[in-house]
């Protein structure tokens, strides 16, 4: 379990939100990556992939930049997400 959703998180965060995705499709991208972090697994691949912090910045930094309400409120729920832990090991 813990092997897919890491390979769940990188494969979505491959995907640095370029400009050839639609704001949908990031926005829905940002919500995966909120649901995965919400699992005991998703959170320690948040603490131990390398890498991970640093590319989900870049990801939000541009998503920030596109000024689209959907995907703001996405990128900033994804990240109350990390902040507020809430998983029971």
């Amino acid at each position: 379990k813990e092997k897919l959703i890491n390979n769940a998180i990188t494969a979505l965060l491959s995907q640095e939100g370029d400009i050839a995705a639609s704001n949908a499709e990031l926005e829905s991208q940002f919500q995966a990556v909120r649901r995965l972090v919400a699992s005991k697994a998703g959170f320690l691949a948040f603490t131990q992939l390398p890498k991970f912090r640093e590319r989900l910045g870049v990801k939000v930094v541009k998503a920030l930049k596109r000024n689209n309400d959907g995907v703001t409120h996405a990128s900033i729920d994804m990240l109350c997400a990390l902040m507020c832990v809430s998983i029971t090991f």
